[in-house]
């Protein structure tokens, strides 16, 4: 089991809104290239302001089952550099469109449909989802690019991704 499991591609966050029944919760709608934009929930309101998650790119993946946040379905999630005290979403490099794939040299991309939760591929790989020193996304070390250019934090160096 490999990063080449997950789907992970560019998404724009279009808009975001505070979830009806959850105080730590953003309902955001997110164009990941396909034909309807993708309900994403996120647990982000505490860390991040609701202005900064209008208009944004980021990295989403996309073959998690989807599932029921407070009675939302949320059909993917946002990747985010994280410690206890501060979350960064994953940003894309500059001129990334929405769908564009993520890859990591040496690990073929061939996601999953939908990851089965049962197998826990994604908590197979979560542990080597990485920041490096130098801000940049990492799987085992390689750095995640899109189009050629590195997946990047704003701040945080040397956290898990998740």
């Amino acid at each position: 089991m490999d990063i080449g499991r997950l789907d992970l591609r560019v998404g724009h966050i279009r808009s975001a809104s505070r979830h009806p029944d959850a105080d730590s919760l953003y309902v955001e709608e997110v164009d990941v290239g396909e034909d309807r934009p993708r309900t994403v929930i996120s647990g982000l309101v505490k860390f991040i302001p609701e202005a900064e998650m209008q208009d944004r790119m980021a990295i989403l993946c996309c073959n998690l089952k989807p599932s029921k946040m407070r009675g939302i379905l949320s059909e993917a999630m946002v990747m985010c550099a994280s410690t206890p005290d501060k979350v960064e979403i994953m940003s894309p490099p500059p001129g990334s469109k929405p769908g564009d794939v993520v890859e990591v040299s040496g690990f073929p991309r061939a996601p999953d449909a939908q990851l089965n939760p049962k197998k826990k591929i994604f908590e197979a790989v979560a542990p080597d989802l990485m920041v490096n020193s130098t801000n940049q996304a990492t799987y085992k070390g390689v750095i995640w690019t899109v189009n050629g250019s590195p997946v990047t934090s704003q701040t945080l160096t040397s956290v898990n991704i998740k």
